[in-house]
């Protein structure tokens, strides 16, 4: 029909109409309502508030009870610790879902052979105090979020337990009190002071179930614990 607009022309028109409107700038594929309402603001999540909040309540408590109290409140899946403070305090990485189970750390397998490992040296979890750099249950190793939510408890639950020696259990454990990268193979063995503690690294019990020709090398660090004890 002569008079009418192609599909070509009426896209053209339109174009020209927008511009003289004022419009210069295309900031979508798809159409998009500008003027409806917002969606409501939502609150940061737990994770991203936590790393602040666990470290005013983990400085403001002045025994282990409290500090257990403050962080199951912030962490309620939070496992705090096992067996009793004194001259020694294990701590591994994280607990398992096994642990989450028994509402206890180190309650699987690779728990079972650290009980094994401390009655080699005439310990038990009745003179020996047990708890992880990360307190709740995960899978793998922890995030750096989770690890800088934890840090705070972590420190404090240490200073409060007043150990004269720390067995890391386990790279995460060794490098979350060391701030070290390296490898657990090179770090295990060597006797190492952090905030006036002696920590000495080894091989995590759940590495020794995966790897148990390392048992020689870490039942060596054991016996230099015992030593060190003595």
């Amino acid at each position: 029909m002569p008079g009418q607009f192609s599909d070509r022309d009426e896209a053209a028109a339109a174009l020209g109409w927008w511009v003289l409107a004022g419009v210069d700038t295309i900031v979508g594929d798809v159409p998009f309502a500008w003027l409806a309402e917002p969606a409501p603001l939502v609150p940061d999540a737990p994770a991203a508030v936590a790393p602040r909040i666990a470290e005013r309540a983990a400085l403001s408590v002045d025994s282990l009870k409290a500090l257990a109290a403050a962080l199951l409140e912030a962490h309620p899946t939070a496992l705090f610790a096992d067996g009793t403070p004194g001259d020694v305090m294990v701590i591994g990485d994280r607990p398992t879902a096994a642990d989450a189970a028994a509402g206890r750390v180190f309650a699987d397998a690779a728990g079972a052979l650290l009980d094994r490992m401390l009655a080699a040296i005439g310990r038990s979890r009745g003179d020996t105090y047990l708890a992880n750099a990360v307190q709740w249950p995960g899978a793998g190793a922890a995030a750096p979020a989770e690890a800088a939510a934890a840090a705070p408890f972590f420190r404090r639950q240490i200073a409060l337990a007043r150990p004269k020696a720390i067995l890391a259990l386990g790279q995460d454990a060794t490098a979350a009190l060391t701030g070290s990268t390296l490898g657990i193979a090179r770090m295990r063995g060597k006797w190492l002071e952090v905030g006036g503690v002696a920590v000495l690294p080894t091989f995590a019990p759940a590495h020794l179930l995966r790897q148990p020709a390392h048992k020689a090398l870490a039942w060596s660090d054991l016996c230099d614990l015992k030593a060190k004890l003595a």
